[in-house]
């Protein structure tokens, strides 16, 4: 089994997003490794997600709440968030064990470099600006999805930990 830590490492408030009509929206960044089954760091990047405080709740524009999830890929009709060789194939965070319901929330890992872009989700960057934005998403989230691809999404358990 190979495991996923999301460390929440810090909150931004009021970021904008360049060239956008879009309001000024808070983020929290944090760091993303996959440990191998022998826990050797096999891939790292940036996490941005939404400020808190995190909930279970669909329909809100917040991070989801720190334990363990697990991963299954999924059909998106959100066009631009997932890598073109992935043809609208994303990666779902399922917690069933814990809460059947949270399936509905529809939590994907995707591209995106701004909170505005989140949608509630999880965006991966290989660039961490220091402002409450990343950088280098496609490169990130394809990174990702072919480790994952690679293994199988059924091998894989997220644990998310916030901010410390």
């Amino acid at each position: 089994m190979f495991k996923i830590i999301i460390q929440r490492e810090k909150e931004y408030q009021n970021v904008s997003k360049p060239k956008s009509d879009k309001k000024p929206e808070g983020s929290t960044v944090g760091i993303l490794y996959i440990l191998d089954e022998k826990c050797n760091n096999i891939f790292n990047c940036f996490t941005l997600e939404n400020i808190g405080p995190s909930t279970d709740e669909k329909e809100k524009d917040r991070r989801i709440i720190a334990r363990n999830y697990k991963l299954e890929w999924t059909v998106t009709s959100l066009n631009g968030v997932v890598p073109k060789e992935y043809n609208n194939k994303a990666l779902l965070i399922t917690c069933d064990d814990v809460l059947p319901s949270f399936r509905n929330r529809r939590i994907l890992i995707h591209v995106g470099n701004y909170p505005q872009d989140t949608l509630g989700c999880i965006l991966l960057g290989a660039v961490n600006n220091d402002n409450g934005t990343i950088e280098q998403s496609v490169k990130a989230v394809t990174e990702f999805y072919n480790i994952i691809n690679k293994y199988g999404a059924e091998n894989f358990v997220i644990a998310i930990n916030e901010i410390k």
